[in-house]
């Protein structure tokens, strides 16, 4: 029997994720590609655009009131799409970094820093290293429950890829963020900011086009 088909061997979690961020990785990629079309088109467009206004061809105040009801056409019909991906672009010269002794520290913010939400660069991505939100490219994974980052261990609050972390958080410091502390030195939590900003995340939809029964013509059997 070929072991692909074979329901006894079953295929390693890990495999299977790697597989399912590949998948989500080539995807990504092409939208991007034809985003990157669109910009040209765009640009082409412009141009014209211009070059019909100074021509007198037609004046700039129709070819706005056009515009403007092809795109609210468009978006009565969901016709817009976004390809909803986010990367982050480090600051090459942001390197200010405030050394903080995190084992003292540990027992009043349980690591509350890994719980806040960001997006990773290329270098992270590619790395192979680092878990991204798969409904989310390409913010960093949580868990739903805890809210921690997906590679804390729950167990010590640690990093199991601290070698390899995002480098968000080789340059983060908590010292003068006043999300976390409201007072630093006395190791005061803004529990307010925290109560009200992190929370379990759930699976929610994310602005897909639908269509209701009504707008889908009804099924006919063949003959």
């Amino acid at each position: 029997m070929n072991p692909e088909f074979d329901t006894n061997n079953k295929v390693p979690v890990a495999l299977l994720e790697e597989q399912v961020e590949r998948g989500n990785l080539f995807t990504h990629s092409a939208l991007s590609r034809q985003s990157a079309r669109i910009n040209e088109i765009e640009s082409f467009l412009f141009a014209v655009i211009d070059l019909v206004t100074q021509k007198g061809i037609t004046a700039p105040d129709e070819l706005s009131d056009a515009v403007r009801k092809v795109r609210e056409e468009m978006m009565e019909k969901q016709e817009l799409s976004y390809p909803g991906i986010s990367l982050r672009v480090d600051d090459p010269n942001d390197d200010q970094f405030i050394p903080v002794n995190c084992e003292e520290r540990m027992h009043i913010c349980k690591a509350v820093c890994c719980k806040l939400d960001f997006a990773l660069n290329i270098e992270d991505i590619e790395s192979g290293k680092v878990k991204w939100d798969l409904g989310r490219p390409y913010f960093i994974r949580h868990e739903p429950k805890t809210c921690h980052c997906s590679h804390i261990d729950t167990a010590s609050l640690k990093c199991t890829i601290y070698d390899n972390r995002p480098s968000v958080c080789k340059k983060y410091s908590c010292a003068n963020d006043k999300r976390i502390w409201t007072d630093f030195e006395k190791m005061e939590l803004n529990e307010e900011w925290i109560n009200e900003n992190i929370q379990e995340r759930k699976m929610r939809f994310s602005g897909a086009p639908m269509f209701t029964d009504q707008k889908l013509s009804p099924y006919k059997e063949p003959g």
